[in-house]
């Protein structure tokens, strides 16, 4: 099957309620969260084949080059711990605020080319506004760049180290450099990409994406907006292929 799935975050009622439903799309589901969060909740996992790992919850005030009041950081502490543990040739990260029901579209658009980093579009920014603006919600990539990538993060963040040489990794300066875009930067640096970033074609060659009302019955959250998006209630977004990046 070749995929692993890595679900981020504090436990959450969306994804824990789905993960029996869709364990069967991968070799094994990896849940990665905090070790005050809600035992009840690991209770209800019955499939074989998930992994629940936790850690304390990271303190940001001992960070550096991060937003002390984003949640960038916790992010990479949670979403590196599952991929350490994720032994699968391909990993798939998701939030676990949300679920989805149908991994087959993004599984397909991932094979076409599997040295990209195709991600879901929840508010991903085409080029033109804001270049490297991937969504970081749901995406997939080999699991060797997700930890390299996600390692140089952490010990960059948690460390200091590589900011000097790496400005951009510095989150909020300028204020162009989100976590959506350093993410990005993140699995270039990954892949030993140094040159060009500066191109589009850059970008073009080493990533995709897929709607997210292509991948069945789900759940996707903007939680400093207050709005959660359904099939119900679908996320209707302009950026949703490669022609619209």
């Amino acid at each position: 099957m070749e995929f692993n799935l890595v679900i981020q975050g504090p436990l959450n009622e969306a994804s824990i309620n789905s993960i029996d439903a869709i364990s069967n799309q991968f070799e094994n589901v990896i849940v990665s969260h905090w070790n005050e969060d809600d035992s009840d909740l690991r209770k209800r996992i019955r499939s074989k084949n998930t992994l629940l790992v936790s850690q304390e919850t990271p303190n940001r005030e001992k960070t550096f080059g991060v937003m002390k009041d984003s949640t960038f950081y916790y992010s990479i502490c949670s979403t590196l711990m599952g991929i350490k543990n994720s032994k699968s040739k391909y990993t798939i990260k998701m939030r676990s605020d949300e679920f989805y029901s149908d991994f087959s579209e993004l599984k397909e658009v991932f094979r076409q080319d599997d040295e990209k980093f195709v991600f879901g579009n929840i508010f991903a920014k085409p080029w033109s506004h804001s270049p490297y603006h991937i969504g970081d919600h749901l995406f997939v990539a080999k699991t060797e760049y997700l930890r390299k990538g996600y390692d140089f993060l952490y010990d960059s963040y948690t460390t200091g180290a590589n900011l000097f040489k790496n400005p951009w990794l510095i989150q909020g300066f300028p204020p162009r450099q989100t976590a959506e875009n350093i993410l990005a930067k993140s699995f270039l640096n990954a892949k030993k990409i140094t040159n060009n970033w500066e191109l589009k074609s850059t970008f073009i060659d080493n990533f995709d994406i897929v709607d997210i009302n292509e991948l069945g019955d789900y759940q996707a959250r903007w939680v400093h907006g207050g709005r959660t998006y359904s099939s119900d209630n679908r996320f209707n977004w302009p950026t949703k292929r490669k022609e619209d990046l």
